[in-house]
């Protein structure tokens, strides 16, 4: 079957199958990513969410490839029926930036300072394309104008230092899009913007998503920031899913006790602003990737942890709670009834 007539059937753009990253330190193997498996479907948005630490960057870099030597990789990375793991560096730069491509979380340590931007967003098109001068001059035109950086023509001739740091993420998606991928992964793409910043970034990976139907995988601590551009969301936590399931099911039933605080920590509109009813706070701290508790790996923290039970005694599988809904608790059913 060819790619295309696979995709048409329904086929995963991406599947990730068992994924396990781990890092070699002086006190043992820190477990960065444990045995994560999820799937991406072409046009989709998949949003992955989790506290810092808790493996989401990590399992992005090992898609792409990018982990330091050190980093132990071990599972299946499936993009398009071929597993990008066992393919030669060469030619996995070829997919990289081309048919998958990353939008980093820290703008102006991507940008190179001293190379103005239209030169450097020019770069990632003639990396991968063979195009012709004046064709190459419209294409990095039209991409900044498609991610919502005014006055292009003057801009491109600008450098990173002389953009605003919302401006800076455009450039970023915009060299990210250059080749129009087929997945883009965007990782907190939004970090230290202000929300009206923030809105008008996840605007921009809306309109290219709906211009190139490219696949979109938003990484990011927030859930609030899914809740407008997912269609599904995989909670990680210590780098363990924890909770995988349809936007809507995460956030009016989940079924994981992580998940319920992190929602309960967002704020809204209809709460009281009285001291009575203050943001939920999660206790506690994540744990060691190092020196992880037995059992499941939430519990020190749980409200609803069973101790000396199994939640303390063996780690929750990953099962399915609810019709295309999966969680890792124990108690899910009993616990959200």
């Amino acid at each position: 079957m060819s790619t295309a007539d696979a995709r048409g059937a329904g086929e995963p753009l991406l599947s990730v199958e068992q994924l396990s990253v781990t890092f070699p330190t002086d006190d043992g193997l820190l477990h960065a990513v444990d045995d994560v498996s999820f799937r991406v479907m072409p046009s989709e948005t998949l949003g992955i969410v989790g506290e810092s630490g808790s493996g989401k960057t990590v399992t992005s870099m090992a898609v792409l490839g990018l982990l330091p030597g050190r980093a132990r990789v071990s599972g299946r990375v499936m993009f398009e029926g071929r597993d990008l793991r066992a393919l030669p560096e060469k030619d996995l730069e070829k997919i990289r930036g081309d048919r998958i491509a990353m939008v980093f979380q820290d703008a102006l340590a991507s940008l190179n300072p001293a190379h103005k931007v239209g030169d450097q967003i020019a770069e990632a098109v003639t990396v991968h394309r063979k195009i012709g001068k004046s064709d190459l001059e419209a294409r990095v035109l039209e991409l900044l104008d498609l991610v919502g950086i005014p006055n292009p023509t003057d801009r491109a001739e600008q450098y990173p230092h002389e953009y605003s740091g919302g401006m800076r993420q455009r450039a970023m998606i915009a060299m990210a899009i250059a080749n129009d991928p087929d997945l883009l992964i965007a990782d907190e793409p939004t970090t230290a913007l202000d929300v009206t910043i923030q809105a008008q970034v996840l605007d921009v990976l809306e309109r290219i998503q709906e211009r190139t139907r490219s696949a979109i995988v938003l990484i990011t601590h927030d859930l609030g920031v899914v809740a407008g551009v997912a269609d599904r969301v995989m909670v990680m936590y210590a780098g363990q899913q924890v909770e995988l399931a349809s936007v809507d099911d995460l956030f009016y039933e989940s079924r994981h006790p992580y998940t319920a605080g992190l929602l309960a920590s967002l704020p809204r509109l209809d709460r009281r602003a009285d001291k009575s009813d203050r943001l939920h706070r999660i206790s506690g701290q994540p744990p060691s990737m190092v020196f992880r508790p037995s059992g499941c790996s939430f519990h020190p923290r749980c409200p609803d942890a069973r101790l000396g039970g199994a939640c303390t005694q063996s780690v929750p599988e990953l099962r399915e709670v609810r019709p295309g809904h999966r969680a890792a608790c124990h108690f899910a059913e009993e616990i959200f009834q």
